[in-house]
């Protein structure tokens, strides 16, 4: 069970980092475009600060340009994956880099079954799933979904692909991970909705509010 922070923001990935359960840090061309400074910066800057791995993603759209454009972003840090949308031209690009360098690849975007079995073909390292347009708008259960692509990973031979989900609720994490997923990414304000449940709080507060009837600003350290 892993867990990624979906930013770019580097005050946000500081503060989750400082949870100390941080496994990683992704990142979509959509919200480095809103970011709109020095992206390459930026990355290098997130690079240094965590010691996780960092995902993002190429913005080329042909294979001789997003294998290119693979390896520069390689080049920026120790733990860089590299991003790769699920396309044909993206599964042309996943297959030759898997054949010709040590890059660590993330296939993603994707929405179905089949999409999960031709990146795992090609050699990606990780299979992004995309719950959250999913969730909103199927009638069907995006659980079936994650089934679906451990079932198949399961009863192939030689694949160590690892299924990604990206929710936008903590049901779609949760049920991710109870049925098989074995990394989820989620953006800052899903994160801090993990301890923000009312039930736990209110049940702190009760018990502070016992002991500093009793004992005050008094604790274990002071007596």
């Amino acid at each position: 069970m892993q867990l990624f922070l979906n930013s770019c923001m580097l005050d946000e990935i500081k503060e989750i980092n400082e949870w100390g359960i941080l496994d990683g840090v992704t990142m979509n061309p959509t919200m480095v475009a809103k970011f709109g400074g020095d992206y390459v910066a930026n990355f290098k800057a997130i690079c240094k600060l965590v010691t996780c791995p960092v995902f993002t993603q190429v913005v080329s759209t042909e294979k001789k340009g997003i294998i290119e454009e693979a390896k520069r972003i390689a080049s920026l840090g120790d733990k860089v994956v590299v991003k790769i949308h699920t396309n044909i031209e993206g599964i042309k690009a996943i297959s030759t880099l898997k054949e010709t360098t040590d890059i660590q690849i993330c296939a993603t975007a994707i929405h179905s079954v089949i999409e999960a079995m031709t990146v795992a073909a090609a050699g990606a390292d990780h299979a992004a799933i995309f719950l959250g347009l999913l969730g909103e708008a199927d009638e069907h259960s995006t659980t079936e979904l994650i089934l679906g692509v451990k079932e198949v990973y399961a009863n192939a031979d030689g694949v160590d692909t690892k299924i990604m989900t990206a929710g936008r609720s903590l049901r779609q994490i949760v049920e991710g991970f109870r049925v098989g997923a074995d990394e989820m990414t989620a953006s800052y304000s899903m994160w801090k909705m993990f301890m923000d449940n009312s039930f736990t709080k209110d049940r702190w507060s009760s018990f502070m509010k016992d002991w500093k009837g009793k004992y005050g600003e008094r604790n274990w350290i002071t007596g």
